[in-house]
């Protein structure tokens, strides 16, 4: 049984560097010696300028490919751990394999693990918990159709980022809904600055901000929602209601997109970006 394991991990890591090999899409610098486990850290330890793309990353015992983003978003740089469109994230999909995103990052549910890419792609556990426990990685965030985005700066509208000391995501996978801190969200245009609000998760549940229920909950901002309180809106990920007017469903090929991240900031520069 330990053999098998073992040559089931090997046939892996052969797979996900052929893979990218095949595609041209790994990039990484993978005969520096320096093991890194986060797009963030590729950033700190590369001397040169990156810009977004593949790249190889270490994920325990893997060499995983993934997609970074060093431009978008500036001070932060991210790593993509999961991505869908609303057809696949929609609560009542039929498609076979909506089921690894309706899923919590609790459970292991990884899906086009060796090809990063929009449509449908999410992380094995053990690789974004790899991520995620990255010294550098403080943040996630939460995207709409970043594929499409053809400038960067990308605009902070329909955008979430959270810091992780607030909600681990990685932990929390029962919560209806949790009242939690979120350091920027903005939906349809409405944008909420370090406050108090439902983000909802349970066994069966991707984790979504119910914009919605933001007049009865936590702090009680009020998103401007199509959908009173039940059923709600639900934005960024397992749509029971959606609004097209969200980026993130605004059709069935719109895509969610989640990352780990954290601020790049090197002891020898002052960071001058004010962060939102």
């Amino acid at each position: 049984m330990k053999y098998d394991a073992i040559k089931y991990i090997q046939l892996l890591v052969s797979l996900c560097i052929l893979v990218g090999s095949l595609t041209n899409e790994v990039q990484g610098n993978l005969s520096s010696g320096i093991k890194v486990k986060s797009c963030l850290e590729l950033f700190y330890t590369s001397n040169k300028t990156l810009t977004n793309g593949h790249y190889a990353i270490h994920t325990g015992l893997s060499l995983t490919p993934v997609y970074c983003d060093f431009q978008s978003d500036p001070p932060y740089v991210w790593t993509l751990v999961e991505s869908f469109t609303r057809n696949r994230g929609i609560q009542t999909s039929k498609l076979p394999e909506s089921i690894n995103f309706r899923k919590p990052y609790y459970y292991n549910y990884p899906y086009n693990e060796c090809t990063p890419q929009f449509q449908a792609y999410r992380l094995s556990h053990a690789s974004m918990k790899s991520i995620y426990d990255s010294p550098r990685t403080t943040h996630w965030r939460a995207t709409c159709n970043f594929d499409k985005k053809k400038k960067y700066p990308i605009s902070h509208r329909d955008y979430m980022r959270v810091e992780n000391c607030r909600y681990n995501i990685m932990a929390i996978y029962n919560a209806q809904p949790g009242c939690y801190i979120v350091d920027y969200v903005n939906v349809r245009g409405y944008t909420c600055k370090m406050c108090q609000l439902p983000i909802y998760v349970s066994p069966s549940y991707h984790v979504t901000f119910l914009s919605s229920r933001t007049y009865s909950y936590c702090q009680k901002w009020k998103f401007p929602s199509e959908y009173g309180f039940n059923p709600p809106e639900s934005n960024f990920g397992y749509f029971s209601q959606y609004s097209i007017d969200h980026e993130c469903s605004s059709s069935k090929d719109a895509t969610t997109n989640y990352w780990f991240g954290g601020v790049y900031q090197p002891e020898s520069k002052l960071i001058s970006y004010k962060l939102l």
